[in-house]
């Protein structure tokens, strides 16, 4: 059965919003394989659904929150060593003290990443701000427009991805 365009990209959109494959397309009412091989082909062209799919998940508050979750990590990991460094009373003092200066230069390494990470992250979230304010705005004021505007935004998704998710 051959499907038009709109019944794809809402596959896609659904995906890419976070649904599984299977669970997108038979929401769509679309086998999965047709689904599986409309994501195949447009990776292959370049459009890939992953990336858009990541890239929607990077918001300002999913940066933020997977930045915090490392450097949490991070943080259990830093105290759990030094514990155990205190616990041991056999461990030479050169020894401790080398442990910890490379705990320390390790947590301000991955502190210093987090925060050069995040502007970039935040570029992104803002100009998918902007996107999702367009797509209401038409909505609501050009309705006839929605679905071109929805197109191009789709066909634009890995481009957008690579200029507002690169460094400055």
């Amino acid at each position: 059965m051959a499907y038009d365009r709109s019944t794809r990209n809402k596959v896609r959109a659904k995906y890419v919003q976070g649904l599984a494959l299977a669970t997108a397309a038979e929401a769509c009412k679309v086998p999965y394989n047709t689904a599986r091989n409309w994501k195949r082909q447009d990776g292959e062209d370049g459009n890939d659904w992953d990336i858009t799919r990541n890239a929607r998940r990077m918001t300002k508050s999913g940066i933020e929150e997977m930045a915090n979750e490392v450097l949490g990590e991070l943080a259990e990991q830093f105290l759990a060593t030094l514990d155990a460094v205190k616990k041991d009373p056999k461990m030479p003092a050169d020894k401790r003290a080398d442990i910890m200066v490379r705990l320390m230069d390790g947590y301000n390494k991955a502190i210093g990443a987090a925060s050069r990470a995040m502007p970039n992250a935040n570029r992104l979230a803002v100009a998918m701000d902007v996107v999702k304010f367009l797509s209401v705005f038409i909505a609501g004021r050009y309705p006839k427009l929605r679905e071109q505007f929805i197109e191009v935004t789709e066909a634009a998704a890995d481009d957008f991805v690579r200029e507002f998710g690169r460094s400055t």
